[in-house]
């Protein structure tokens, strides 16, 4: 049994290399076949790759996009198992004999997942990735699968597709939430399989509030009641207060301020996405903006 790992890459010439050595220095015997498909990066991203030889298969010129860059991949993967990795994050060692070893003995798994650290720029330990056991239900509530801990069963895009290439920023979490409704999940508890690099260039954090409306646009097409949508509904709220200049303060007067504007782009949002808000969610809504008389 062979892992495939799509690495889709632009201008990430200072962490590619600790990305491949990851893969192919630190995972004892079990070689993986490594697709590295870069955007036509202008860093020092193509000296990095040549220094890999054969040892991975890798072209460099203008592409649509990561989502385009993971499919291109995926659809020349050869491996029984797949998974892509982004330039700046690892494979802790040793995960995929992990990963192998849960494949072989569990026929019916079709998508895997592990635990997984937050890593500063320098690649050092920030924080535990907040992993949880499978449940479709909360999966809704919180992306929960940390990406770059996620492996599935190549098969399992005869049956379901590719990732949507229509999205920028969040198509992992459209993949899973496709998958997750007819596929056999797992999750390996206690095991750190990945890491995920967060700093100021990654695309979560340039663009928050893309970010959130794309996830709620996602969700929107997932959910089957309204409620599914609340928790990121409010969630892309929040980031658009807090854009606009309301962030949340300990200071009565500023924080009041904060829930009035949190409160109208929960409605302004509902409205835009065509989400019914039930009597629950309007009451919490009316209080934070003050808009109820309190006992």
């Amino acid at each position: 049994m062979k892992i495939s790992i799509v690495v889709p890459s632009y201008n990430q010439g200072d962490y590619v290399a600790a990305t491949l050595d990851s893969i192919l220095k630190d995972q004892g015997d079990n070689a993986a076949e490594v697709i590295v498909n870069d955007g036509g990066s202008t860093d020092q991203t193509v000296e990095v790759l040549q220094r890999y030889g054969d040892r991975i298969q890798w072209s460099s010129a203008p592409d649509f996009g990561q989502t385009d860059a993971i499919n291109r991949g995926l659809r020349r993967a050869s491996g029984d198992i797949c998974a892509y990795l982004n330039s700046d994050d690892v494979y802790m060692p040793g995960a995929l004999e992990t990963v192998l070893r849960h494949f072989i003995d569990n026929p019916d798994c079709d998508l895997l997942y592990g635990d997984a650290s937050h890593l500063y720029a320098d690649g050092t330990f920030m924080e535990a990735y907040p992993t949880a056991e499978w449940n479709y239900d909360r999966l809704f509530e919180q992306c929960y699968l940390c990406q770059p801990a996620v492996f599935w069963r190549r098969r399992l895009h005869r049956r379901m597709g590719f990732f949507d290439e229509r999205l920028n920023l969040g198509m992992d979490y459209e993949f899973w939430l496709r998958v997750g409704q007819t596929s056999n999940v797992h999750y390996l508890s206690g095991k750190i399989l990945a890491g995920s690099r967060l700093h100021a260039d990654t695309k979560t954090l340039r663009q928050r509030a893309p970010a959130h409306r794309e996830i709620l646009k996602i969700v929107r097409h997932y959910a089957r009641q309204p409620a599914d949508c609340y928790t990121w509904l409010k969630h892309l709220a929040s980031i658009l207060s807090m854009d606009q200049g309301f962030p949340p303060s300990s200071l009565t007067a500023e924080h009041q301020r904060h829930l009035l504007v949190f409160s109208r782009n929960v409605l302004a949002l509902a409205e835009e996405y065509r989400i019914e808000l039930n009597g629950s969610i309007l009451n919490e809504i009316a209080g934070l903006a003050g808009l109820h008389s309190r006992p």
